[in-house]
């Protein structure tokens, strides 16, 4: 990779490891299904300048943004709510790596290699070991509710790779158009009608400033890099990059928000970082494509 390709990659992480910490303020004055709803509604913003649909199926369309709007970041909003700390949120959510690699043998008929398996086993170890050894700011609930949002995001990244080399801005913009109504609708019935003038009424700056963050920073900025990336580069060269998102989430929840984690948490964090690094082993030096089976179990129509 370029140099400046590489300083966008890290840049993207940073952001993305930010962004735990702009939602766990956020949700101290949103409920989490209307924050995500909030979220997806300026998000989708730039369709009022007319952005053009992306060359793909509604199909892919509504399952990216079901999978990524409504069931990981809904998923990822109540863990956090839940107790659930950002910094291992954003750590355990890296799993996503693993069961994306498992969705692509089982839909995509690609082929896994020994050291995926390997590192697979390696790092879901450590995210057993956090789940035993969740320290005093976190709950067993928020911590099962983060990894069904690891599992939402592997999908959706699968949905990713099928919409193929589209305007990447335009696919995140009008994938940002299913959650809204959706996650307002749960905002309706699990926080009550009277949460979202409760909020309009109650919020501060601070708590808009973590909204528009997470809308622009995050989705918009975040999102459309690094698709760039992945269309660039093969996914091998990209990919590693995503083992910096959990590296900032830890330190930004140190520093601003004073959590800490005893040394059997930084031990099975770094069983992750492990197995993540034995899954990417080599990786380099293999040319990374995806063989597709000529039926494959998901297949989706891409004509627009």
């Amino acid at each position: 990779m370029k140099f400046h390709h590489i300083l966008c990659a890290v840049f993207v992480a940073a952001i993305w490891g930010f962004n735990f910490i702009a939602v766990k303020i956020g949700l101290s004055e949103m409920p989490p299904f209307l924050y995500c709803a909030a979220r997806f509604v300026v998000a989708c913003l730039p369709l009022l300048c007319f952005i053009k649909k992306p060359e793909v199926s509604w199909a892919i369309i509504i399952g990216i943004g079901v999978s990524q709007g409504i069931a990981k970041f809904g998923f990822m909003f109540l863990g956090l709510h839940l107790g659930m700390s950002a910094g291992l949120s954003s750590l355990v959510l890296q799993s996503q790596a693993f069961f994306t690699i498992t969705l692509a043998v089982l839909l995509l008929n690609d082929k896994i290699r020994t050291n995926q398996v390997i590192g697979m086993l390696i790092a879901f170890c450590g995210i057993a070991l956090i789940g035993t050894t969740l320290h005093e700011d976190s709950t067993l609930i928020g911590f099962l509710l983060i990894l069904a949002a690891a599992i939402s995001w592997a999908y959706c990244n699968i949905l990713v790779k099928l919409a193929g080399n589209v305007n990447m801005f335009s696919l995140v913009v009008w994938t940002s158009l299913i959650p809204p109504i959706p996650m307002y609708v749960l905002s309706l019935i699990f926080e009550g009608p009277s949460a979202l003038p409760q909020m309009l009424s109650q919020m501060t700056s601070l708590g808009w400033a973590c909204l528009l963050f997470t809308a622009c920073g995050s989705t918009w900025l975040g999102s459309t890099v690094w698709g760039i990336l992945l269309r660039t580069y093969d996914a091998s060269l990209v990919a590693p990059y995503s083992l910096l998102i959990p590296i900032f989430g830890l330190s930004f929840g140190h520093i601003l928000l004073g959590e800490h984690f005893t040394p059997l948490t930084y031990g099975a964090c770094g069983l992750v970082f492990f197995g993540l690094i034995v899954n990417q082993w080599g990786m380099q030096k293999v040319r990374f494509t995806t063989r597709i089976a000529p039926e494959p179990i998901l297949s989706l129509d891409k004509a627009a």
